[in-house]
C-alpha cells in the first residue's frame, strides 16, 4: 500500500478518535434569553472573554436529577439540570474557584473540590418545571444535601446560590 493512501487511511481512522478526547468543541450562540455567563479562566468561548447559555443550550447538556432537601425548602423536592463540573469541563475551565452571582448581586466565592467530588448541579427544573425567579430560579446551585448528609453543612450553604446569572471561573 502507497504511504499516502495509509495516511488518508490513518487519518480517516484516528480523527475521530482524536475529536473525542477534545474539549472544545464551539459553542453555539444564544437564540433566546441569555440565563447564564460564564466569563474567567475558560477557553471555549461563545462571545469574547464569555460563554454565554440560553435556556435550550443548557437544555441539550447532559442532564442529571436528584432528589434533595435544602434549608429553604420544605420537605424533599426533585431537581433536574446540569452538573456544574461537566459545563466547567465543557468549557475547559482552568480554575480553583468559582464566584457564583446572583440576579439580586448576592455572590459566593465556590471551592472547586467539593464540586469535583459531589454531583453538584446547576438545577434548571423542579419538580418538573423549569424553574421561576420567585422560586429560586431560573437557575439554583444545588448540593445533593439529601444523599451526602456531609454537605448539609453550613459552609456549603452559601454556596447554593439560586436565581444565579453568571459564574466566574478563577486560578
Amino acid at each position: 500500500m502507497q504511504k499516502g493512501l495509509r495516511l488518508l487511511l490513518l487519518s480517516i481512522l484516528i480523527g475521530p478518535l482524536a475529536a473525542v478526547g477534545s474539549q472544545a468543541t464551539p459553542l453555539e450562540q444564544p437564540t433566546g434569553d441569555v440565563l447564564l455567563t460564564v466569563t474567567g479562566a475558560i477557553e471555549n468561548t461563545n462571545a469574547p472573554g464569555q460563554a454565554r447559555f440560553d435556556r435550550a443550550m443548557l437544555e441539550a447538556l447532559p442532564q442529571h436529577s436528584f432528589d434533595t432537601i435544602t434549608p429553604w425548602t420544605d420537605g424533599k423536592h426533585q431537581y433536574e439540570g446540569v452538573l456544574l463540573k461537566e459545563l466547567l469541563q465543557q468549557l475547559g475551565a482552568k480554575g480553583s474557584k468559582v464566584v457564583a452571582h446572583a440576579l439580586n448581586d448576592y455572590h459566593s466565592v465556590i471551592d472547586l473540590d467539593p464540586i469535583r467530588n459531589y454531583p453538584v448541579m446547576i438545577a434548571i427544573r423542579a419538580d418538573g418545571k423549569p424553574m421561576r425567579i420567585r422560586d429560586k430560579g431560573p437557575l439554583w446551585i444545588l448540593y445533593p444535601m439529601s444523599d451526602y448528609p456531609e454537605l448539609n453543612h453550613q459552609r456549603h450553604h452559601p454556596a447554593m446560590v439560586w436565581q444565579l446569572n453568571r459564574l466566574e471561573v478563577q486560578p
